[in-house]
């Protein structure tokens, strides 16, 4: 198999496209799972539709394009998680093949090859759930764009300028998909204080191309007066620790055992065995930069699941692909190659359907509960949203963490006042309030409190009836 990608024919794309049709073809027929991101993605794209403008009247800390996206995707497919996971699949073949191809013209290992974008393939398949359409699948591309254009600054170190400010313009747009890909803004500044001769004007001039799409996002909101909700939904959270774990550091070690352990193979011959020229050698030290940063933006990331590890894919499959070429007896590259596809494409498909008693999806995946609501215009006061996938969101109040301030002060006058307006221009037909939070709100919205009736932790709306 290593042997059929390691010619440098562009048509062997078209081999790894089949493969990974292959590959994914039974989580097309039998994905049915939903997971919590993907649900949060398609009410934040169904709720703009609806009409309501992100972080105005829709409380979340989903990042603007990635906001943006979910809308236009909601026009397009609705609730198909289908059509997304073909879009998803599409992605990541496109970076897989803009991988290899950018390792050949950079020209990073002793010989072309489309190596890199099997690896990169295969590792992209290590959980079911790095198919969602997500926030990070969508930044990441921007990150190979950066990486490719530092690469490009260690290989000329040339005067122009086009290359560190695109640089910059890359990690920002990536993090207006997903905020925390911001720490690639510290890797870069490392990675090109360490290999290049940048100047501090070239310093500035990243920071410029950073700050800019971002400056644009605020722009954009004071226009419609909208950015004080913005520094308060988006900014803000995303500049805190505090994030959501769908899965403990058990799954996530027994999910990436296999290629940790050719993570490590792969240092050890790379030490023992690579002779490298100066830029390679700088290019592998950039290399594994890029992979401790991403380490970090494991810890930083606001939502801890499978697939944020994909960051780390591109790093894994460069190193992968140096073990691949160092090795020199055909039966061992044959071995390692069957072993590492068949470890990983095993541990996948067993994992998905629950044959790993160390894997544990349940807090990722949406739960289905028999005789579960269905059709309602609801508003669920926690953090559980499994609530949704039947139904729709009612008010603005998606992200219990950035809401929940709200309903547990009702002694604030603007609480009130926001909470009655909510329900006078989107009343729900339904409110899930085990704690009965809305009760001391009721008290001071008499005219909102005659269309609802308690019952059990609900509120329900007589009109509904």
């Amino acid at each position: 198999m290593i042997r059929y990608f390691r010619i440098n024919d562009p048509y062997r794309l078209v081999g790894l496209f089949i493969l990974l049709l292959l590959l994914y073809l039974p989580l097309f027929l039998t994905n049915n799972n939903l997971t919590v991101p993907e649900l949060k993605s398609l009410l934040v794209g169904e709720k703009q539709n609806e009409g309501y403008s992100m972080y105005l009247e829709v409380i979340d800390n989903t990042a603007p394009l990635a906001a943006w996206t979910h809308e236009q995707l909601d026009s397009v497919f609705g609730r198909s998680i289908l059509a997304r996971h073909v879009l998803a699949f599409i992605l990541i073949f496109l970076q897989s093949g803009y991988l290899g191809i950018m390792f050949i013209s950079k020209k990073v290992f002793s010989e072309n090859t489309y190596i890199p974008s099997f690896l990169f393939s295969l590792l992209f398949f290590f959980s079911y759930d790095t198919l969602a359409l997500s926030n990070e699948l969508l930044g990441s591309g921007f990150l190979l764009l950066a990486l490719n254009n530092l690469f490009q600054e260690i290989e000329f170190r040339n005067e122009r300028d086009e290359s560190i400010f695109n640089v910059g313009v890359c990690i920002s747009l990536a993090s207006l998909f997903s905020f925390s890909f911001v720490v690639y803004l510290g890797c870069a500044m490392v990675i090109l204080f360490l290999f290049t001769r940048s100047t501090i004007r070239k310093f500035l001039l990243l920071v410029f191309g950073f700050l800019l799409p971002h400056l644009f996002t605020l722009s954009l909101a004071y226009l419609d007066d909208s950015q004080r909700v913005l520094w308060e939904y988006f900014y803000l959270p995303n500049l805190s620790f505090d994030r959501m774990v769908f899965v403990d550091v058990k799954t996530l070690f027994s999910l990436g055992a296999l290629p940790l352990i050719y993570f490590v193979i792969s240092i050890v011959m790379l030490n023992r065995e690579a002779r490298f020229s100066k830029y390679q050698s700088q290019i592998l030290q950039t290399v594994l930069l890029w992979l401790a940063f991403s380490f970090l933006f494991i810890l930083y990331t606001k939502d801890l699941r499978p697939q944020s590890l994909i960051v780390l894919i591109p790093g894994f499959a460069f190193l992968f692909t140096h073990f691949f070429l160092l090795i020199r007896r055909k039966k061992f590259v044959f071995l390692n190659s069957w072993i590492l596809f068949l470890g990983i494409i095993s541990v996948a498909y067993l994992a998905r359907f629950h044959k790993i008693q160390s894997i544990d999806y349940s807090n990722l995946e949406v739960r289905n509960e028999a005789g579960q609501i269905t059709n309602k215009r609801i508003l669920v006061l926690d953090n559980d949203i499994n609530l949704y996938r039947q139904n729709h969101l009612a008010t603005p109040f998606l992200n219990w963490d950035l809401s929940e301030n709200v309903f547990r002060y009702p002694d604030y006058y603007e609480n009130v006042t926001l909470i009655y307006h909510c329900f006078e221009n989107d009343p729900p037909e339904i409110v899930f309030d085990k704690d009965n939070l809305l009760g001391p709100f009721f008290d001071r919205m008499p005219m909102i409190k005659k269309e609802y009736r308690r019952q059990g932790d609900q509120y329900i709306r007589k009109a509904s009836n």
